[in-house]
């Protein structure tokens, strides 16, 4: 209860210091509570006020560690439905990746001290202050740096630990040359995510731990989109090894059913052989039994081990294929990968 009172003490100094206005915030009646959804009273802290003339319903996750975003839309989208009101988000803290999908769903939120995000109400205002140095808008992790970086976050370093090899010995374990690592290694530092230590012999020593690594990288949109281009084609050529990618590879990681398109993924360099010897079948950008998803990087990498299923590709390079999506299922697919794989 005290902690529900110091957000909202917190809301109103932010509210008369970001826009000058004095707002008086009351808990939604007991009795008016009774009539919602019983999903309503379990999941949220309803109140209500008046801000820039406009009517406001307020709602507060009563757990909020555990939110899932696409559930967290629906449900406001319905409460807006019941009130008949712009309804609006508080949360105490979000993660950047999560702030990112909020705005583009054009959620209306607040986190008082840091953001406040009315797009219904033309109202857009962020903490100037709580940004970390700026970085090249154009500035990426080339893929053999994304490489190396998922290797560390999927936690594979607890089998083979990539910050106790030297340069030479993490080109052989990820087949790149030890010119590939070496300027891997130059855009990793040049992003601030590693040091360099040891002085014969050099090691890469990465500046956070997984979970802040990741929010890290997303928050700066240093990700590189894992995918080069697609091509349908009629069947695969006899010989060759692909990975399971997109919705094919989302049943392995997650709740969601296959999808009846067959994706599968592989590397440019097989990609380029296959096609000057002409062996995709009616190649084309539209339709075929296959989707061929041309990586950037071998896409199984980081998945010819024992840790992840056999011949899928990896569940952050999936993530991040599919992160754009705006299909529902997908986005839950998507949070249950988060969640095991970064959070868990």
């Amino acid at each position: 209860m005290q902690k529900n009172k110091f957000i909202m003490k917190t809301l109103l100094e932010y509210i008369k210091e970001v826009l000058g206005e004095t707002i008086v915030v009351n808990r939604l009646p007991e009795y008016e509570m009774s009539k919602l959804p019983m999903y309503v009273s379990q999941m949220y802290r309803i109140y209500t006020t008046r801000l820039l003339g406009v009517e406001l319903v307020l709602v507060q996750l009563v757990d909020e560690e555990n939110i899932s975003i696409a559930q967290t839309v629906k449900q406001l989208s319905n409460l807006k439905k019941l009130f008949n009101k712009t309804v609006v988000l508080i949360l105490n803290r979000v993660v950047s990746y999560n702030r990112s999908r909020l705005t583009k769903k054009k959620v209306n939120f607040i986190v008082p001290g840091k953001q406040l995000f009315l797009p219904e109400m033309l109202v857009d205002l962020k903490d100037g202050d709580t940004k970390e140095s700026p970085v090249k808008e154009k500035q990426k992790l080339i893929p053999s740096a994304q490489v190396i970086v998922l290797y560390q976050i999927l936690g594979l370093s607890d089998f083979w630990d990539i910050e106790q090899k030297p340069f030479k010995e993490i080109a052989l374990m990820l087949d790149y040359s030890p010119m590939a690592i070496s300027k891997a290694v130059d855009n990793l530092q040049a992003l601030g995510l590693i040091t360099i230590a040891g002085e014969k012999e050099k090691f890469v020593q990465f500046n956070y731990e997984k979970v802040k690594l990741w929010e890290k990288i997303e928050e700066n949109n240093f990700w590189n989109y894992p995918v080069f281009k697609r091509v349908y084609i009629d069947s695969l050529p006899p010989g060759i090894k692909t990975w399971d990618c997109n919705t094919s590879a989302l049943p392995e990681y997650s709740d969601m059913n296959p999808s009846r398109q067959s994706y599968v993924a592989i590397g440019r360099t097989e990609y380029n052989r296959l096609n000057k010897q002409n062996l995709l079948s009616n190649a084309n950008p539209t339709e075929g039994n296959y989707c061929l998803e041309v990586w950037k990087y071998n896409p199984g990498l980081l998945t010819d081990t024992a840790v992840f299923p056999e011949l899928v590709v990896d569940p952050l390079s999936l993530h991040l294929t599919l992160k754009n999506t705006t299909d529902e299922r997908i986005e839950m697919a998507l949070e249950q990968i988060k969640e095991k794989y970064i959070y868990g």
